[in-house]
This record gives C-alpha cells, structure tokens and sequence, in this order.
C-alpha cells in the first residue's frame, strides 16, 4: 500500500532533532525526504561523541536520502536551488536569520517555486526578544512550562526525554500536512513557523487552563494526584504503577488486589476527592501494603481485579520484559 504523501518531494535542512524527526515523520507517511548536509560531517548526530553513525542518528534519519551541499559556495546554492524549484516542502530548523543570510529563506525561494510549502523550526520564533538566542531542547522545555512539571525546584535536575525538540518536530509535521491541504484548494504554498516553547505550551493545555483558572501553579505531582496516578514496589524491589482515574470500581479493584478490601470504605480513601485529598498518605499506606510480597505476585492481583497497571520496566543493572518475563542485562 502506498503511502499517502506518496509524490511530495521534501527537501530537509535539519540538525538534530527538530528538523529531522519533522521531516522523517513526513518520510512515514510516504514523501520523498532528501537531507541536506554539509561537507564538514553533516548532521552533527552523525558522529555524536564517539564517531560514525550513532543511534541518536538512526532514531531520527530513517527513511531518507541524503545529499552533501555546501550552501555557501555558488555551487552547492545553485545544485540546492535547481532542488527547489521541483520541491513541495521545505523544513529547516536553523536559528533565525541564517536561512536569509544564505539567501535560501522562504521570501526568496518562493519566487522560483509558488507552490512551496517553507516550515521554520526555532526556539521562540524568528522575531521577539528571544529570538537570538541559542535554543535547545531543555530551552523549549523551560520556556513552555514543562520543567516545572518535571523536577523538583529543590532538586533542579533536568529528567526525561527531549519533549521539546520532538513536540515542535510533530507540530511542524502537523503545520506542513495543513498546507498541503490548503495548496490542493488553492494552488499556492505558504511559511509554516513552528516553536519548541509554542509547541511545548501547547501539549501542556490542561495544566496551563488548570493555573489561570485556579491561580495555582502546577508541579510534578499535581497530575498524578488529580489522575490518582501512583508507583509502588514489590519486596524484590521491582516497581509498578497503577492509574485509577475516576471509576471507583478501580478504587475497590486496588484495595482488594492489595489484600485490604476493608480499606475501600475509608473514611480517608473512600471517594476520588478524599482520595486526592490525602494522596501522599494514601501512597504511604499502599507502599507498605505492597512491601509484602514480589511484583509477579501483585500484577496477577491487580490483573485478576481489573484494575489499570504497568511495569516500569528498568531496575538498576537488568530490565525485564512484562510481556515475556524474561530479565536482560
């Protein structure tokens, strides 16, 4: 079966991760995706650290061709803009004013080819006070509000994956299959502009509304209270976690599957507002509950009770595999 962006030609002026998970997302769902590089190694992922192609290359390049151009040099222009004029998409994540200073931004190529379809990846946008700035990942996390909700203030440590760069790159793919749209109708590209803070900002929709609404100012465990979203461990130390939401029925699954259906008419538990009320000691009671005995032993309690659950998979040195049950280093 043919992909559905099968005979869309996009060209990628991408680094990193913004641009080219944007562009592989596109490559998916059938377009013909070709990477610009430059001579001088290309994508700096290419040889991340320890040399050669790399993971964090593969993760985010499958599905392309790839070009080596040197933009600056008349030669490598004059090769790029030939591309162009048979191109449908652009997607660059430069920082601002690079793409005009090469001469190669949207005003300029969309007089040789009408038709194109130019999306800009950057931090906070191509004009603004932060628009000079140098804008990564954990940048884009900090000014749309994510940090916040990710770690501690009294323990600043930056955890978990790169929401930034990978929201803007589903957001710009987003903006491009929109225009595509509106080209059909009327015949004529258009700029698409995407920000890693607009983006972030803008999957962070229900706590954002939660905060001007209430006037209260989120953190990491304010969802997890709100969702009755909690992580235990077995006695062999391996973690789970169970996600309640609103049914109560879930509420009487977990204390039966702990072994305590007597706690289901706690006068401290017994309904999903006392429950978020005294979430951190429901979370303390449960722990000790579940200190008893091995994980194995409460999924199949939790299972049998129809209650939501997961593993959390990475213990230590060994990851097991809740499907096969399998350990691997």
């Amino acid at each position: 079966m043919n992909g559905c962006l099968e005979g869309i030609r996009v060209l990628e002026l991408g680094n990193f991760i913004s641009g080219p998970y944007g562009a592989m997302l596109l490559a998916d769902l059938g377009a013909e995706v070709i990477k610009i590089e430059n001579p001088q190694g290309g994508d700096p992922f290419r040889g991340w650290d320890l040399g050669g192609d790399q993971p964090n290359f593969w993760a985010y390049n499958r599905g392309k061709k790839s070009v080596t151009l040197n933009l600056q040099t008349p030669e490598g222009k004059e090769i790029f803009l030939g591309l162009v004029k048979d191109a449908d998409v652009i997607v660059e994540n430069y920082r601002p004013g690079v793409t005009k200073r090469l001469g190669i931004d949207y005003e300029s190529l969309s007089k040789l080819n009408q038709q194109l379809i130019y999306c800009s990846i950057t931090g906070t946008g191509p004009t603004g006070p932060y628009a000079k700035r140098p804008a990564y990942d954990t940048v884009g996390q900090g000014l749309g509000g994510m940090l916040s909700l990710l770690m501690e203030a009294r323990d600043p440590r930056p955890i978990g994956p790169n929401y930034a760069d990978s929201l803007s790159g589903v957001f710009a793919t987003v903006g491009v299959l929109s225009a595509l749209v509106a080209r059909s109708k009327t015949g004529k590209g258009q700029q698409v502009d995407t920000t890693m803070a607009g983006s972030v900002l803008a999957f962070l929709n229900a706590p954002a509304t939660d905060a001007l609404a209430t006037g209260k100012i989120p953190g990491p465990y304010t969802r997890p209270m709100q969702s009755q979203t909690y992580a235990f461990s077995g006695s062999d130390g391996l973690p789970f976690a169970i996600h309640l939401s609103s049914p109560q029925k879930f509420w009487e699954g977990l204390c039966k599957s702990a072994g305590h259906p007597e706690m289901i008419d706690d006068p401290r538990f017994n309904t999903r507002p006392n429950r978020r009320k005294n979430y951190d000691e429901l979370n303390k009671v449960f722990t000790e509950f579940f200190k008893e005995k091995p994980r194995s032993f409460w999924l199949e309690q939790l299972e049998l009770n129809d209650v939501p659950h997961t593993t959390m998979c990475r213990t230590r040195r060994f990851t097991t595999c809740s499907n096969c049950s399998k350990t691997r280093r």
